[in-house]
């Protein structure tokens, strides 16, 4: 018994080779269309017909403007007024969330909900007793300081003209 060799398919083999195909009309059988074929015209016929075809579809997506219906495709004008846009929405938005907070807040503090503690413990009661003296200059000073700031402007005034 000889051993059985498997010869694996040979797909470019006999590119040469040639193949007729027909077409017959089946009620006549009339020969309608002969073509006399090589597997390579056919593999140059597919290959041309699917570089044709891409090539036809990219340019039809450069040249028209089906291009601006891409994700991603545009020009940079466009994408500078969309980034200064979303930089608007996001500062108004932030705007909204604390107008919302402090209406909240006031809503709260009319309402009597949120009231804070006020802190005692720190209060000496000898400063609440005899408080210190005022920061700001009594009363009848200012107006004497003010008197005389206003005749001194006078007196300069009348000297400029």
């Amino acid at each position: 018994m000889r051993p059985i060799s498997f010869k694996p398919p040979r797909p470019f083999k006999n590119l040469n080779a040639p193949y007729r195909m027909v077409f017959i009309n089946e009620d006549s059988l009339d020969e309608v269309a002969s073509f006399r074929l090589t597997k390579k015209s056919l593999y140059t016929l597919f290959s041309t017909i699917f570089l044709l075809t891409i090539l036809g579809t990219v340019g039809i997506l450069l040249f028209t403007p089906l291009k601006y219906y891409i994700p991603g495709y545009g020009n940079n004008q466009v994408r500078k007024e969309a980034l200064a846009l979303e930089r608007r929405v996001d500062s108004l938005s932030a705007l909204v969330q604390a107008s919302q907070a402090r209406a909240t807040r006031i809503s709260e503090l009319i309402a009597g909900k949120d009231v804070p503690q006020r802190d005692t413990a720190m209060l000496k009661p000898s400063l609440i007793l005899n408080p210190p003296e005022s920061i700001l200059p009594e009363p009848t000073e200012i107006k004497t300081q003010v008197q005389a700031e206003s005749k001194a402007q006078h007196k300069n005034g009348k000297r400029k003209k």
